[in-house]
């Protein structure tokens, strides 16, 4: 599998109804917990109107020391006499900083959501703001290396790299790198819950975020009010039939691009209505040697930041499309800067040339979830049958979780079927050509979760609520606030 990364929504107006009709269920809410008494957070003021705090939690569950601060981050609701309850916010990655996503996005949420309910967004442990996984001071030497190698040699390097890339994660962080479950995480989203002092959450997951809500669903039914899964991951899947379903998804997605290209004039990328050829010329040169940049630093684009650089762009679907042709003509003019770019965003690459860790962040919560490819032997021969069914990006997405096939520290047991039993209806949001987390894996959960009910959305980016489809919107906006499920078949 590959970081499934959340991208930033884009603003949207009030929603309005797109000619669907709607089934009321209504659910009534938990009785009061003993639980909630005398449970608090202490906030302060951290700008923007925004209110932080920390939540101490054990590092081990089995024992009270030592413990470890998760950042949490609040906005209030803006009609504090109509208030639902909170709304807890998470993006996904998993490595993605929750409290940094909510200040970039609650503006951007539909009225009667930021009316309604206090946004609140925490850093799961590992990640972000809260005792983040660090290994190294930079992934500059493993994007170094061929992500698609054609030796021995260069295999053995590549294999080298992460095996030691792993190592030094265990060196660095201890024991804490045996606890960043996402089993861990919902613990922890209980403890939130208890220290905000609600009967019930509500819960906008994306991508990965669903994976944590599904978790949280299943072990808490009695404490969910209303959760939104967006672009979901279906954990019954086995790590290679995750990982091969994303590798056809994303190279379904650049085919549908450069076929769009080929056949209009106008796209920067265009040559004569044969964009493919050219862009497999171009990936190919710069396999041989990498294409030189106006970059400061005097730096190359390789064809591992030349695969990472597209599939970042591919994330957002057609609205990047036009982004993607510009950067490609460019690269083919002599100055791939802008791909380079694309890649460092996909890497997190800071200027200083380190790494802001959520890559890191990922693999360690990634590969003590599993299930995972065991050991490199496996993995090239999954790279194999990637390779086949996606020429372009089946080695890059096989080979961006190769360090789980060598991590130090052995995965937990696999979450299985998620059921949720007893948790009142859960939205789940699929959209039809979302090349990261594919349509099938959102009918998968919707079907095995108890009262799962599916909205399919149409579209090619990575999830859909608050990214531009208003009917979208309107739905999860009737979802949480009054608890309205849609019709069985909707569509948006």
């Amino acid at each position: 599998m590959r970081p499934v990364r959340r991208a930033r929504p884009t603003p949207v107006l009030l929603v309005i109804l797109l000619g669907f009709v709607l089934a009321a269920v209504v659910m009534p809410d938990a009785p009061a917990s003993a639980d909630t008494a005398g449970s608090s957070l202490t906030w302060r003021g951290c700008g923007s109107g925004f209110q932080c705090a920390s939540l101490s939690v054990p590092v081990d569950p089995s024992a009270p020391e030592p413990v470890l601060d998760l950042a949490v981050v609040r906005a209030r609701a803006r009609e504090p006499d109509a208030r639902i309850g909170t709304l807890v916010v998470n993006p996904g990655g998993p490595g993605v900083p929750a409290v940094q996503y909510l200040r970039g996005v609650a503006s951007t949420l539909p009225r009667s959501v930021r009316d309604r309910f206090d946004l609140v967004a925490f850093d799961p442990r590992g990640v972000g703001e809260s005792a983040p996984i660090e290994c190294v001071d930079s992934l500059d030497p493993v994007f170094d290396q061929a992500f698609e190698p054609s030796t021995e040699a260069a295999r053995a390097e590549l294999v080298s790299e992460m095996s030691s890339l792993a190592q030094r994660c265990a060196v660095r962080n201890g024991d804490l790198l045996a606890h960043v479950s996402t089993l861990d995480a919902a613990r922890d989203l209980e403890q939130l819950r208890i220290a905000l002092g609600e009967k019930r959450l509500s819960f906008v997951g994306y991508s990965y975020g669903t994976f944590l809500g599904a978790t949280y669903a299943q072990h808490y039914p009695d404490r969910v009010r209303a959760f939104v899964l967006d672009g979901p991951v279906d954990p019954s899947m086995t790590a290679r039939a995750v990982t091969l379903a994303q590798a056809r998804g994303f190279e379904h997605a650049l085919d549908d691009f450069l076929a769009d290209c080929s056949a209009h004039p106008g796209c920067a990328f265009h040559h004569d209505g044969d964009a493919a050829a050219a862009y497999d010329t171009l990936r190919a040169q710069a396999g041989r040697t990498p294409l030189a940049t106006s970059d400061a630093g005097d730096r190359a684009l390789n064809r591992t930041r030349f695969d990472a650089a597209v599939l970042q762009q591919l994330y957002l679907g057609r609205s990047a499309w036009s982004e993607l042709a510009d950067a490609l003509a460019d690269a083919e003019r002599g100055d791939a800067a802008t791909l380079l770019a694309g890649a460092d965003a996909f890497v997190g690459r800071t200027d200083d040339g380190g790494d802001d860790h959520a890559l890191e962040s990922f693999w360690a919560v990634t590969c003590l979830d599993g299930p995972v490819i065991a050991g490199a032997d496996a993995a090239a021969a999954v790279e194999e049958r990637a390779v086949e069914i996606a020429p372009r990006m089946g080695a890059f997405i096989v080979n961006n979780s190769l360090p789980c096939s060598v991590w130090p520290v052995p995965p937990v047991a696999p979450a299985g079927l998620l059921t949720a039993a007893g948790a009142p209806p859960i939205l789940v949001i699929g959209t039809t050509l979302d090349p990261a987390t594919p349509l099938a894996q959102a009918r998968s959960l919707a079907g095995s979760l108890e009262r799962g009910r599916l909205l399919v959305a149409d579209g090619e980016q990575h999830t859909s609520f608050n990214n531009g489809n208003e009917c979208v919107d309107h739905v999860v906006t009737d979802y949480l606030v009054d608890r309205t499920v849609p019709r069985r078949g909707t569509r948006c």
